[in-house]
């Protein structure tokens, strides 16, 4: 059967889309739906764009990723300014809407402040402002506010066959959170308290200044806040092209992540494929520029993993191959993304249908054309 490449395969994208039909888009926005993680507006005779977007952290505190406040708060603040990194923009500061249970302690809730805080602090900008609410469920939303000169921003959109696959850092890290709360990796599962930050806690770092050293070398970027089986699906259906992940697993995933998947005797795959990212960035850089770029990267200490290659896609090809431990692996990446709502918030149920997934792949395509390295 073949694999539907359209970005409405995906719930996510289809449910966008819908409201994008029913909400204007300004005028001079620059970005297209689904094309940048942040919005783009000129600021008129500057020169530069307002860079703003808006996450929400609701579903992670309810199925007990996060063991503290402090940490609920980080990574609210985290989500939104790695928005801002993947366009390559510079933080003016965010705004925080937080809701809370009428019950909860007042610790929490300074636990929350802390992690906002000190999030916004380790990325050189302020918490501006914001609103509180009271409802049955906690959740924090933060909207972070950013400008990036006309010339600079980056986008998900332009990256073509024969473009190498970088990211800013190894990657997996954002599995371990939701591998705890399973009860398959290290620490106990459970809701977040108001006790501070647990040993190894998930404190995931925007890569601002990463991302202005992308300015004029990448051709492509998108953070991986969703996982980077999703985030290169996404860049596979917005540029119509195909990735080929060449490098072992092993050496993409951080060695925590790696070690807790070969605990519980899973597929190290599984780190990529979930749905809770790490707030890295997936990047591609022209072949002609690649040995140019990597020693650019090393002058300014930044040290990018390569992941593999941009394929040309064939007509009924998914769009995603994993070839660097043998036998190459293709998946439909529309599959995957779309099991969080097909199992609800069973995380359980959840792992069990992913890992079958993955056992069972489609069947390899034929080699595409990737240019050279």
């Amino acid at each position: 059967m073949p694999v539907n490449r359209a970005l409405g395969a995906v719930g996510e994208n289809a449910f966008l889309s819908l409201w994008g039909e029913r909400l204007r888009r300004h005028p001079g926005q620059l970005n297209a739906l689904h094309e940048a993680d942040a919005e783009l507006v000129p600021l008129p005779g500057t020169g530069r764009l307002l860079a703003v977007t808006t996450d929400t952290v609701a579903e992670e505190i309810a199925l007990g990723f996060y063991r503290d406040a402090e940490t609920v708060g980080w990574v609210a603040a985290a989500a939104s300014l790695s928005d801002l990194a993947a366009v390559a923009a510079e933080p003016v500061g965010l705004l925080a809407a937080v809701t809370l249970p009428r019950e909860a302690p007042r610790a929490f809730a300074e636990g929350l402040a802390k992690g906002l805080d000190a999030a916004a602090q380790a990325a050189g900008t302020w918490i501006l402002g914001g609103d509180t609410n009271v409802a049955d469920a906690a959740s924090v939303t933060t909207t972070a506010v950013g400008t990036v000169a006309a010339d600079e921003r980056l986008t998900r959109v332009g990256c073509a066959a024969g473009d190498a696959v970088y990211a800013s850092g190894q990657l997996g890290a954002g599995a371990l959170p939701v591998m705890r709360a399973m009860g398959l990796a290290a620490g106990a599962p459970g809701p977040p308290s108001a006790d501070g930050p647990a040993a190894a806690e998930f404190r995931p770092c925007p890569r601002l200044r990463e991302a202005r050293l992308l300015v004029g070398w990448a051709s492509a970027c998108m953070d991986t806040s969703d996982g980077l089986v999703a985030t290169l699906d996404q860049l596979s259906r917005l540029n119509g092209v195909g990735f080929d992940v060449t490098v072992p697993i092993a050496d993409i995933l951080v060695a925590e992540a790696h070690a807790a998947c070969r605990g519980a005797g899973l597929d190290p795959l599984l780190a990529l494929a979930q749905p809770h990212g790490e707030f890295e960035l997936v990047f591609t850089v022209s072949a002609e520029r690649e040995e140019a770029f990597e020693l650019h990267a090393q002058e300014n200490g930044f040290e990018p993993v390569r992941l593999g290659v941009v394929t040309a896609l064939g007509a009924g090809d998914a769009g995603l191959r994993f070839s660097g431990d043998g036998a190459p692996r293709d998946l439909d990446g529309a599959r995957i993304r779309n099991l969080q709502d097909e199992t609800g918030a069973d995380l359980a149920r959840y792992a069990a249908a992913l890992a079958a997934l993955l056992a069972t792949p489609l069947p390899p395509r034929a080699p595409a054309g990737a240019g050279p390295r």
